[in-house]
């Protein structure tokens, strides 16, 4: 899913123990958004490969100033189905052409804690909030996250170079919230499309642009 919001801008080679801004983008698409609609009818599983965007991290200090940005296309968006796809692209229901993309842009750290300190890294349990915008409405949002940072190895090089944050993240949207309320006259969410839609992110980013 994804994200555009102005930003500090900082060298992508920051030193450790300040901020640094980490690049989203994985020539190798490893990066993923999945979600998940549950009804009674039905079992929906999506995901996307195509997630860009950037994360402003303190590895000492993860409590200031965290935030970060995040934009998946529609058009990326996968359920295995094609049929399917092209149903959930259409206008009744995130009507792809109107509104191409997921932006999520996350600008206040409510909580961080380190939960695991080694040798090659940290990890941090984080609750984040921000807005998301889908289907032409911005509605704020929560996100629980954990993310590891590990400053650059020859280990984390072969992945991505420079210093890395691997995300894991989850948060709910609920679809009418956003207007998305299916084809007119059909009563299917609730039925067989889930009310609330869970989204898990899984990235890791690093602080040299692969561009």
């Amino acid at each position: 899913m994804i994200l555009f919001v102005t930003m500090l801008l900082i060298s992508p080679l920051a030193a450790a123990g300040g901020e640094q801004k980490f690049v989203v983008d994985d020539p190798a698409g490893r990066n993923s958004v999945t979600f998940k609609s549950e009804a009674p009818l039905e079992d929906i599983v999506g995901t996307s490969n195509q997630i860009t965007g950037h994360i402003i991290f303190n590895p000492e200090n993860p409590g200031e100033k965290g935030s970060a940005e995040f934009t998946v296309p529609i058009s990326s968006l996968n359920t295995g189905i094609p049929l399917r796809d092209e149903h959930m692209r259409s206008e009744d229901w995130l009507d792809a052409g109107s509104y191409p993309d997921i932006k999520l842009n996350l600008d206040r750290v409510l909580e961080a804690k380190l939960v695991r300190e080694t040798a090659s890294g940290k990890t941090f349990e984080a609750r984040v909030a921000g807005e998301i915008d889908l289907h032409g409405v911005t509605r704020p949002v929560e996100v629980e996250s954990r993310l590891s940072y590990l400053p650059e190895s020859e280990k984390t090089k072969t992945r991505l170079a420079g210093n890395l944050l691997a995300v894991r993240a989850e948060f709910e949207v609920r679809l009418a919230d956003h207007g998305i309320t299916g084809p007119q006259g059909m009563e299917i969410i609730g039925a067989k499309v889930g009310e609330v839609i869970t989204i898990e992110v899984s990235l890791v980013a690093g602080t040299v642009d692969s561009n």
